[in-house]
């Protein structure tokens, strides 16, 4: 009837206008996007001429080496921007240098200046857990930690034993804060080691971040559990030199202690009286015979790894050298001096040539 078609022809038109709607919404949306788009599209722009005029002004200061800007990528936040970049310095002697760094922006009423780390980039916090280590960082470093954690977990646990310290539990855990900040590494009161965001490295070549952080965290983990190994054996002040010099070995040869620690140092073809004559004086706190890396390296070939704890808990009870080697390992360095110069006759009577090759100097 009548009735009933009006009532059609009005739901009709009703749908036809809330289609239509729907539709100018969807183009005026679409439109939108693409204003948007291209506004962060030209910021992108606006950006990179903005790092590369910045490139040409410290190209002017420094007219002794040609500099080159190569913008990785533009991530656009709010009125913030991050910028990774490759600078490629060439030399006068054409020697090339490229270095990735990554740069902030803010846009402010005099136009985008550069800032600091802005934190926003990084994401939400997160956490992961090792048998040793509790990492705190952010969903931007997730990658990094995630490739660093277990390495440094490894030379940790294998650190502690190395010293004598006592295994850790879980809820002992050391925690290792990665902070959006371009701040040195540090060691908290509490024993929480802080490190830089590993994103914000400035690194050469193929820009090994994770690599980076880790060599970071070697430097950091031997700080801190000398630290601990100084209390728990009471080292004397004395020989402080020694734990200094110590620190240095351990980051040097920290890809190597585990195989140290299982296997020893190769090398031991060699004459063992030979390798004990690095025992005759303290080569950082006495009169030095050998650099401090040879005493170590040779003191773990001829004795294995626990000639360390057995060396620092010495340092706790004895203020001189022949009172350490003594109380240490049983030997006094006066029965060293005359193995060694019965040694030395030995030699003598040997063929000339022997004589020049075994020459007293510890390999």
């Amino acid at each position: 009837d009548e009735r009933g078609s009006v009532c059609w022809r009005n739901q009709a038109t009703a749908l036809c206008m809330t289609l239509l709607l729907i539709a100018l919404m969807g183009a005026a949306g679409h439109r939108l996007w693409q204003n948007a788009q291209a506004g962060i599209a030209a910021t992108e722009r606006h950006i990179v001429t903005l790092v590369e005029v910045e490139t040409l002004r410290k190209q002017i200061d420094d007219p002794g080496t040609a500099l080159a800007a190569d913008v990785q990528s533009v991530l656009i936040k709010g009125s913030a921007a991050m910028v990774r970049v490759v600078v490629t310095e060439t030399s006068s002697l054409g020697e090339i240098s490229p270095q990735t760094k990554t740069l902030f922006y803010r846009q402010t009423s005099a136009g985008w200046k550069r800032k600091g780390p802005i934190a926003a980039f990084w994401g939400q916090a997160a956490t992961l857990d090792t048998t040793t280590l509790h990492f705190k960082f952010y969903e931007l470093d997730r990658p990094n930690i995630e490739a660093v954690a277990e390495p440094a977990d490894d030379f940790h646990r294998t650190l502690r034993e190395f010293l004598g310290l006592p295994p850790l539990g879980a809820a002992e855990r050391i925690t290792v804060t990665v902070v959006p900040k371009k701040s040195g590494p540090a060691i908290l009161a509490d024993g929480t080691l802080v490190a830089p965001s590993p994103i914000l490295s400035n690194c050469n070549g193929d820009c090994q971040r994770a690599r980076v952080l880790l060599v970071g965290l070697h430097w950091q983990l031997v700080a801190r559990s000398l630290q601990e190994s100084q209390i728990q054996y009471g080292v004397h002040p004395r020989w402080e030199p020694m734990y200094m010099a110590l620190a240095g070995w351990l980051i040097n040869h920290a890809d190597e202690l585990p195989t140290i620690l299982n296997d020893r140092v190769q090398g031991r073809h060699a004459l063992p009286l030979r390798r004990r004559i690095y025992l005759f004086s303290s080569p950082v706190a006495d009169a030095p015979y050998y650099a401090a890396d040879s005493f170590f390296y040779a003191l773990v070939a001829d004795r294995g790894p626990t000639a360390i704890p057995a060396l620092l808990a010495a340092f706790g009870k004895e203020d001189n050298w022949p009172g350490v080697v003594q109380t240490a390992y049983g030997v006094s360095v006066g029965d060293l001096r005359a193995e060694w110069k019965a040694y030395l006759r030995t030699l003598r009577k040997a063929p000339g040539p022997a004589e020049g090759r075994d020459s007293p100097i510890l390999r």
